[in-house]
């Protein structure tokens, strides 16, 4: 049995939608109900505030990709202080406590979706925390541990930003080569089923994926 943390988000339901084709039960945690689930999945409704009194059933891999909704300019480095306590609570503090518990009640296999750039140490608080939750996830040591470095994701049409974002990204994408390649864009649905097939097999170790293992 699979988890997915975010199941109501942008890629999160996307993921969902690509596990549903799979022979697997799948537990959708989320804030809200989820239209259209898919037949083999159930739901979790929660209050991520109150994470640390939920016990989560047995499940074998839990997919991470909550994400507080931020702007373009918010993920080029630019957040308010206020912002910034939002963000980390969202995709560090919860995305934690999601993983610990998984770990807690047996899952030996963990996917996190992080981001290109990811580090500890950058400047940029956005990629800052990206790469501080990172660091937590494989120090939790999980049988295989599957963290994915995509780009910008194309194809979310409800937001003007990110519409804009993959103008530029058409028009850019292509000048990068070599060792900046894995700073191209990626469609969501197509992010979303390379990383299901890449989780399924659930191989020991640590594994990171960029653009080019899209």
């Amino acid at each position: 049995m699979q988890l997915i943390a975010g199941s109501t988000g942008f890629l999160g339901n996307e993921i969902l939608r690509a596990v549903g084709v799979q022979d697997v039960y799948t537990i959708a945690l989320g804030r809200r109900s989820i239209p259209n689930l898919p037949d083999n999945a159930r739901e979790l409704i929660i209050d991520f505030d109150e994470l640390k009194t939920i016990t989560f059933p047995n499940i074998d891999h839990v997919y991470l990709s909550l994400g507080y909704p931020l702007y373009f300019q918010n993920v080029m480095g630019f957040m308010s202080s206020t912002l910034k306590e939002n963000f980390f609570q969202v995709d560090f503090t919860y995305q934690l406590e999601i993983a610990k518990k998984a770990k807690d009640v047996g899952a030996r296999g963990i996917s996190l979706i992080s981001a290109v750039g990811a580090d500890a140490n950058s400047w940029n608080y956005y990629l800052k925390t990206k790469g501080m939750l990172e660091e937590e996830i494989i120090n939790l040591e999980f049988d295989s541990t599957n963290i994915f470095r995509p780009g910008h994701l194309m194809g979310n049409k409800k937001r003007l930003d990110i519409v804009f974002a993959d103008t530029v990204s058409r028009i850019v994408d292509p000048l990068l080569h070599g060792s900046i390649k894995k700073f191209r864009s990626i469609p969501v649905g197509k992010l979303s089923e390379s990383v299901v097939k890449r989780s399924m097999g659930c191989k020991t170790g640590i594994h990171f994926f960029d653009h080019k293992d899209f």
